[in-house]
């Protein structure tokens, strides 16, 4: 409705009708004719303008006397229509989505739901009416009325808004649905009046986020917690032993001759039987234990405790035994013992990747005292001779999370020319506060069997990178040979972090060599052969190290892109031997013949070098020339090289002359 339609034309027919009165009051009383005239002219002008300036004077005139005409009660029902049409319009269009919108009064009753209502609860009744003016609580699972009862009370006092929150709803088929419930004040002129709320069905969400969850923190096997799970759980149970003062031990399980099993029966034999221990083991401990697959034929316990630490003995114990009970009782004829370490919170260590390392050395000990048997972190400490080694690995750990591994280099010489140096080897070194100088024959193993041979390894080749690229200058055509384990080079990470640490450091792939050991094989040649062609292919020279001392090193040679062989110690120990000297010359013939180059290592003496230069091993390497040394005396080493050979760079000559 506006204005120029109903206003004017009113204004104008009382306006016509009270001019007729003027009329005839002028008639009547011709003395008060000023005052007639005052009005009609009024009444002329207001009507003059307001046609101009859509102002009328006497409309505001009227309603302020609190005059009420056909027009008003024509205004208000043309609003009151609009708004029931734009109503009708929205609940249309909620008919439309899989969403509920309900409103609730401030006393938590239903006072509107949607057409959907019916089928989120799983209601045979026709009609929403039914359920208007019950409370909405009785419609939510137990379990969850407190929680959501919470939120919207704190939603109705102000303190939030809008909530959200999942939940259960009763429905009538029994059958447990949840859903996502979204909630805001509804206010109307101001005033709040409820709540209004929008629920949606996301049951079958729940379940798959539940499903994936749960595939993430249990294996696949078992159905064991896995190591995931078990981090977690140990997290809180330390937060918790240190508010309540209480303790937990971490029982390292491992199955004794287990692949006995696999190869006498097969894996899948062997996969049953892990299932069946699991769920013996599980079977005999209580519900606020966690058992966990390890992997492989390791398990882990969880046991809190109080304070009495022999109750993780005697639950090992218990487990010990009803294994076997079990297994006999199922008419298994696969016989499996256990042997169990065990490291107790606080009393062994303060954190989970702590307890798990000394746990598995104590299970470590159990095992090389015949299997099946029980050992206590606590106990080695005492009882066991070479727990020496076990304290060694804890510094190992430390001395690896601080970074405090070294590198030393060993000079790689031209066997034609004695005073030239052609490479550097860098070598990794440790040297503890309490066992000093350890040997790598000692600390690799470690690392090896810890699961930090890639970070040692990315350490080493990380310092030497960058001693390499301050001191590079020194020596033209110098390569920094780098030792790569291959559980690092298999590694998904490898080849991007060793290309970005040469860029890093501003080097060429073509000043790197690393050196990869024959038991790359283990790995299979098509997957070594993938790895080893990115790096070739990038530029790095491939050294295959220790030739001859353990896999088909013919095929390897042949069938990967190696471009170098460095003949092991072992052979060059014994070449001054007839047979040593054969063994050699048939290696050296056989690199010559693929176009490979050849370093020989352990060189010790002159007479050595002489005999593997005449057989045309191009690079030598050993104490004869120096011993690995660490960075400032090696740049004092290639320093003295290029002082004895009269010019700033290479080639490099030794410090001390040769005989």
């Amino acid at each position: 409705m506006n204005r120029q339609t109903y206003i004017e034309p009113a204004i104008r027919s009382i306006a016509g009708g009270f001019i007729v009165i003027l009329g005839t009051l002028i008639y009547v009383f011709p003395a008060w004719s000023w005052l007639w005239l005052s009005l009609l002219f009024f009444v002329g002008l207001n009507l003059f303008q307001s046609g101009f300036t859509k102002f009328c004077m006497l409309e505001k005139l009227l309603k302020k006397l609190h005059f009420r005409s056909e027009l008003d009660e024509i205004r208000d029902l043309s609003q009151a229509n609009a708004e029931a049409e734009a109503g009708a319009a929205f609940y249309d269009t909620l008919g439309l989505l899989n969403e509920v919108v309900i409103e609730l009064s401030q006393d938590g009753k239903l006072a509107f739901l949607s057409d959907h209502w019916l089928q989120l609860l799983g209601s045979d009744h026709r009609s929403n009416a039914h359920f208007l003016g019950r409370p909405f609580m009785v419609f939510v699972n137990k379990q969850d009325r407190e929680s959501l009862g919470f939120l919207l009370h704190a939603l109705l006092s102000g303190d939030r808004d809008p909530v959200s929150m999942r939940f259960r709803m009763l429905r009538e088929d029994r059958l447990e649905h949840w859903v996502e419930g979204n909630f805001a004040l509804y206010r109307k002129q101001g005033l709040v009046r409820g709540i209004r709320g929008v629920l949606r069905d996301v049951t079958e969400a729940y379940v798959q986020e539940k499903r994936i969850s749960h595939m993430a923190m249990h294996d696949t096997l078992t159905n064991l917690p896995n190591r995931t799970y078990l981090d977690d759980r140990i997290g809180e149970e330390i937060k918790r032993s240190n508010i309540n003062g209480s303790k937990f031990a971490l029982l390292f399980i491992d199955l004794d001759n287990f692949k006995q099993v696999n190869d006498l029966h097969g894996h899948k034999s062997g996969d049953q039987l892990l299932i069946d221990v699991g769920n013996i083991l599980r079977a005999n401990l209580r519900a606020t234990d966690v058992l966990a697959r390890w992997g492989g034929d390791e398990f882990v316990v969880l046991l809190p405790f109080s304070q009495d630490v022999e109750i993780a003995r005697k639950v090992a114990s218990e487990m010990m035994r009803k294994l076997q009970t079990n297994l006999e009782k199922m008419d298994s004829d696969m016989y499996v013992t256990l042997s169990i370490g065990i490291a107790v919170y606080p009393d062994d260590g303060d954190s989970g990747e702590s307890l798990l390392m000394l746990a598995d050395k104590a299970l470590f000990y159990a095992k090389s005292q015949g299997r099946n048997n029980i050992q206590m972190f606590s106990d080695l400490q005492t009882h066991a001779t070479g727990f020496e080694d076990v304290d060694m690995t804890s510094h190992f750990v430390a001395a690896v999370k601080q970074n405090l591994l070294q590198v030393n280099y060993q000079p790689v010489m031209d066997a034609n020319d004695h005073a030239s140096m052609v490479g550097v080897e860098a070598l990794a070194r440790w040297h503890d506060d309490k066992y000093g100088w350890v040997s790598p024959a000692s600390f690799i193993p470690m690392a090896e069997n810890l699961g930090l041979i890639n970070e040692v390894g990315r350490q080493i080749l990380e310092q030497a990178m960058h001693h390499f690229s301050q001191r590079s200058g020194l020596c033209t055509g110098v390569k920094l040979a780098v030792n790569v384990s291959n559980r690092q080079l298999v590694s998904d990470d490898f080849y991007p972090m060793i290309m970005a640490m040469v860029e890093r450091f501003g080097l060429m792939p073509g000043q790197i060599k690393l050196e990869i050991t024959e038991s790359i094989a283990l790995h299979g040649v098509e997957q070594a052969r993938g790895h080893l062609q990115k790096l070739s292919d990038a530029g790095f020279t491939l050294s295959l190290d220790d030739f001859g001392t353990g896999f088909s090193s013919l095929s390897l040679v042949h069938e990967l892109p190696f471009d170098e062989i460095k003949i092991d110690i072992s052979f060059v120990r014994r070449i001054k031997t007839p047979e040593g000297k054969i063994l050699v010359r048939t290696i050296v013939d056989m690199g010559h013949a693929m176009q490979l180059a050849l370093v020989a290592e352990g060189v010790e003496d002159r007479e050595t070098a002489d005999i593997l230069r005449e057989m045309g091993v191009e690079m030598l390497q050993g104490y004869y020339f120096s011993r690995p040394m660490p960075q400032e005396e090696c740049t004092n080493f290639i320093r003295g090289l290029s002082a004895m050979d009269g010019t700033s760079a290479a080639p490099c000559s030794p410090v001390l002359p040769v005989a």
